[in-house]
């Protein structure tokens, strides 16, 4: 039996987001589940939590229930995926795992669209924002420390390949989130880990207008990344624009990274 492939959304995350992806994946036969905190603990902006929820969700309600069943496990990390996604992966390699008599772990961890933040550095940081002054897409509560996605932003960016009606009704779903999802430091990445050399693919986006390629590339380089598959004419939002070619696209660059071993 393969891998199972474990999505890490994007910010603003909702399951139902990744329906059609996983309906692609389970087309052609391949495993894949999305969970996401379906609400965040309240926040006292002046007592930042020590890690990032959406990490530690991640680890222990997604990630270490298929590693106590033995599951082999691919990590789809999508935009600020890419974030809070490494974090979790410490001490889940196949590799490390073996080692110690355990059956599964990680066998691949493959980013799309994806920001990367290195140990010490925030989401915040790495997209190059100011936390004091959000772009004009965004708009934060300071008196609850949610941040919330602009509906006409939404549509002109993360959703400008599909017709306006499916824009319409996605821009309408997204949730807010923490700012501290946001602010918080990456407490541990696997980008100079030797158990995860050789494991880390990217999926660039040519068209994204959230994440430029040039951007995404300075992430490859950063991070080491060997392995990467270029979307032709693609936006940030692939998952709605065209799931069918993603789930191909992901499970050749999850097939790829598993030979090289």
């Amino acid at each position: 039996m393969g891998p199972t492939i474990v999505i890490c959304s994007g910010a603003w995350p909702l399951e139902l987001l990744f329906q059609p992806l996983i309906q692609a994946f389970k087309a052609i036969g391949q495993d894949a589940i999305c969970k996401v905190p379906q609400s965040y603990p309240a926040v006292d902006p002046k007592n930042p939590p020590e890690r990032n929820y959406d990490s530690v969700f991640l680890r222990t309600q997604v990630l270490d229930p298929l590693l106590e069943e033995g599951e082999d496990v691919v990590v789809f990390m999508h935009s600020y995926g890419g974030v809070y996604g490494p974090e979790s992966l410490d001490g889940t390699s196949k590799k490390e795992r073996m080692a110690k008599g355990l059956q599964g772990g990680v066998v691949a961890v493959i980013f799309a669209a994806a920001y990367i933040a290195s140990e010490g550095v925030s989401a915040i940081d790495t997209m190059g924002l100011d936390p004091d002054n959000l772009p004009d897409y965004l708009e934060h509560d300071r008196s609850t420390d949610l941040v919330g996605f602009k509906k006409a932003a939404a549509k002109a960016m993360l959703f400008h390949d599909l017709p306006d009606e499916e824009a319409d009704r996605l821009a309408d779903l997204l949730p807010k989130q923490p700012f501290t999802c946001f602010s918080t430091p990456v407490r541990w990445d696997p980008y100079r880990d030797t158990n995860f050399q050789g494991l880390l693919g990217y999926i660039h986006t040519e068209t994204d207008r959230i994440l430029p390629l040039e951007k995404q590339k300075h992430y490859v380089g950063s991070a080491g990344i060997e392995t990467t598959y270029m979307m032709k004419d693609m936006s940030h939002s692939p998952h709605h624009e065209q799931p069918d070619l993603l789930a191909r696209v992901v499970v050749s660059v999850m097939r790829t990274i598993r030979e090289g071993k």
